[in-house]
């Protein structure tokens, strides 16, 4: 599916929503907030790359103001 923006540029869509490689950090981080959401404890390594990532993400949610409303 290709489309036209206002300039007459082509957008290719398909090519913009195709399946990515996954980002674990993301994926940990975003973890990390619903746990503090769900009361969830972690469940990845201690030390590791990703229980780092999780608990940025606990964190975040921790100072967040509104952490179930901006759950991703």
């Amino acid at each position: 599916m290709v489309g036209q923006n206002r300039k007459g540029h082509r957008l290719d869509l398909l090519a913009l929503l195709a399946l990515q490689p996954v980002d674990e950090d993301w994926e940990a981080d975003k973890a990390g907030w619903r746990s503090f959401v769900m009361g969830n404890p972690s469940s990845y390594d201690p030390g590791s790359r990703l229980q780092a990532a999780w608990q940025r993400g606990y964190d975040a949610a921790a100072r967040s103001s509104d952490p179930v409303g901006l759950m991703l």
